[in-house]
């Protein structure tokens, strides 16, 4: 007898591994989110330089209340190649002379620039924190960013060699496993335990030590035989699957 007929025998596809699927993807929709989570928690707003005069309240109020805010973001922040406010720069001393050019932009490279020392100010409009927004990821430090995404799938690596290890030894073995490794026992055990959970208990009880042994020579003779990538579309099943997980 072949172990897929003693998976049929105890219910084959029964409540057992419906159960076993439905936690299986429980735990994929807890987990692999946070893969995708980054797209969101990563994104690098719009920013520029903490200027004084612009983003300091009280100095804001008192001392600039004729003067809008475009016309002090031009006077502390110099323009990039595209006409912009730079983002990882501002002027090290405010350039008044600007106000009086109407219109224009002039050429700002010959002024005296130094990098956000103070921080930034975030575009807040779609996102109010993320972990760019948290950590000041830009600029200089915007290499950074890519380090959060290494160390998540770093962790993902550890996590799956250490757990791994911990789930064959402390957690359930597969019955074909445990037959594989000439533990009948321990797989008639397995067994038995799913026909419980699919409803043939009487099935259950059938299941002897003889019949594992049958079946464990079975899978012993089938994995001395060698085996091509051409014997694989053979089998109607194990082709099924393949073409089955090919388009998924």
């Amino acid at each position: 007898m072949a172990f897929q007929d003693l998976l049929d025998q105890v219910g084959g596809w029964g409540r057992f591994h419906t159960l076993q699927v439905v936690f299986y993807s429980i735990l994929n929709l807890i987990v692999y989110p946070h893969v995708l989570l980054e797209s969101f928690t990563a994104i690098v707003p719009g920013h520029r330089c903490w200027v004084h005069i612009l983003d300091n309240d009280t100095v804001s109020a008192n001392s600039t209340g004729i003067l809008n805010q475009d016309a002090l973001l031009r006077i502390s922040i110099p323009l990039d190649s595209n006409l912009r406010p730079d983002k990882c720069h501002r002027f090290l001393h405010l350039q008044w002379g600007l106000l009086h050019l109407n219109g224009t932009f002039p050429n700002t490279n010959e002024l005296d620039t130094e990098p956000c020392v103070d921080g930034w100010v975030y575009d807040q409009s779609f996102f109010l924190s993320t972990i760019v927004t948290e950590w000041d990821l830009v600029c200089e430090s915007q290499s950074l960013k890519s380090v959060t995404k290494f160390l998540f799938m770093a962790g993902m690596l550890v996590g799956n060699i250490i757990f791994g290890h911990l789930s064959d030894r402390w957690l359930m073995e597969s019955a074909r496993w445990l037959i594989m490794t000439n533990k009948p026992e321990e797989a008639l055990k397995a067994l038995r335990k799913a026909a419980l959970w699919n409803g043939r208990k009487n099935v259950g009880d059938t299941l002897t030590i003889e019949v594992l042994r049958s079946s464990m020579q079975e899978e012993l003779e089938a994995a001395q035989k060698k085996i091509s990538l051409r014997d694989i579309f053979r089998m109607p099943t194990l082709r099924r699957r393949i073409c089955l997980m090919s388009f998924v």
